[in-house]
């Protein structure tokens, strides 16, 4: 194969690589909750990160960074995980979370909703999944918080 042959091949198979690259959106823009919601959703400021697994009716998601509360000595905590549905433009469920005292075993679950979806952009809130009381399994009641959250992957 000539020189300039090579050269017009690669320019070739370069234009159709950039063209299909630019036909990729890397964001799919979410315009309610109804929507997929499928992807990896940050704060702003980086200190909240979930994976989100839509399935349709059943939305999961898993945390991406460190988000354990505060231990007492003798525990133990698993990283929380959400378990929600999707009715319609609402999905709501729980975020659960293990704690381990010796042989005892605690599933918390606490309320989870995500809503105001709009633009690639969602509000997460969450309940207190903190250490439980050993007896009943369930976390002190104090207030949720709530993560603004977008969406960088895919």
């Amino acid at each position: 194969m000539s020189w300039a042959r090579l050269q017009r091949t690669c320019s070739l198979v370069g234009g159709v690589i950039a063209a299909a690259l630019a036909g990729c959106d890397r964001s799919p823009s979410v315009a309610d909750c109804g929507e997929h919601l499928g992807g990896v959703w940050e704060s702003a400021d980086g200190s909240a990160r979930w994976h989100i697994l839509d399935g349709g009716a059943r939305v999961e998601a898993y945390p991406l960074v460190r988000e354990l509360p505060a231990v007492p000595p003798g525990t133990q905590t698993a990283p929380s995980r959400l378990e929600l549905r999707r009715t319609g433009r609402e999905v709501s469920g729980s975020v659960v979370r293990r704690w381990h005292l010796l042989a005892h075993i605690c599933v918390v679950r606490a309320p989870a909703r995500i809503r105001g979806c709009a633009e690639d952009r969602l509000s997460l809130t969450l309940g207190d999944t903190g250490t439980p009381n050993w007896i009943t399994c369930v976390s002190p009641d104090r207030p949720p918080t709530t993560q603004m959250l977008r969406r960088t992957w895919p």
